[in-house]
């Protein structure tokens, strides 16, 4: 594997979630019941569930990210670590049966899977009908900010390779809205303590809407 890729951008990724506790706290405190942490990474998440927690399920397909998440695990508390379930897995295939689970979050995570389309096709299938998608996204500019779509689209190419295929400009909310979500709540703003071109973000709660509805 590239050295890069196993040893330089998990620490990365370690450094960069501190920048995100505020949000992730707020995110994570709302996680309840059978959980599916979609793209756990390196376990920033883990400290941040409740006692709502019956039990994660921490999906990530990177082998020296879920090793990371392991030793993350083994420093909680032994109640809480015994709750969380590490599978290496890919997001578009989910092992859950329908409707089966009661919470699913993406927490920086839509920005990087190849077809997040086809993920939240999943996410709906096995969210229970009254269960909630917790959701922390940077995303593309909306068009009140044409310079910095502009630069974001410019610099993705590159942003891709230094950040192992995460993406700038992805429409994330109108995607998550196009796989069958109403938003219960949401926030749509630019972070501070992020460079300009990641600034963009929402955070919030979606349901899933009942088939036969729409999304009007």
């Amino acid at each position: 594997m590239n050295p890069y890729r196993q040893w330089i951008f998990p620490r990365l990724l370690d450094w960069a979630s501190g920048k995100m506790d505020k949000e992730r706290t707020e995110l994570i405190a709302q996680a309840q019941g059978q959980v599916l942490e979609l793209g756990s990474g390196t376990g920033a998440n883990f400290k941040f569930y409740s006692d709502k927690l019956n039990t994660l399920w921490a999906l990530e397909p990177e082998t020296p990210l879920m090793t990371r998440a392991e030793q993350v695990r083994q420093q909680l508390s032994k109640e809480q670590a015994k709750k969380i379930q590490l599978i290496c897995g890919d997001g578009h295939h989910l092992p859950f049966a329908e409707n089966s689970l009661d919470t699913v979050i993406c927490c920086l995570v839509l920005c990087t899977v190849p077809d997040p389309g086809r993920m939240l096709a999943e996410v709906h299938r096995v969210l229970k009908p009254e269960g909630q998608l917790l959701v922390f996204e940077h995303v593309a500019a909306n068009t009140e900010s044409p310079r910095l779509q502009g630069w974001q689209n410019r610099l993705n190419p590159i942003w891709r390779k230094f950040a192992c295929g995460c993406e700038l400009n992805r429409p994330t909310r109108k995607t998550i809205e196009q796989a069958g979500f109403r938003f219960e709540q949401i926030r749509d703003e630019r972070h501070p303590d992020y460079p300009r071109i990641v600034s963009p973000i929402i955070l919030g709660v979606a349901h899933p809407i009942p088939m036969g509805e729409t999304g009007d």
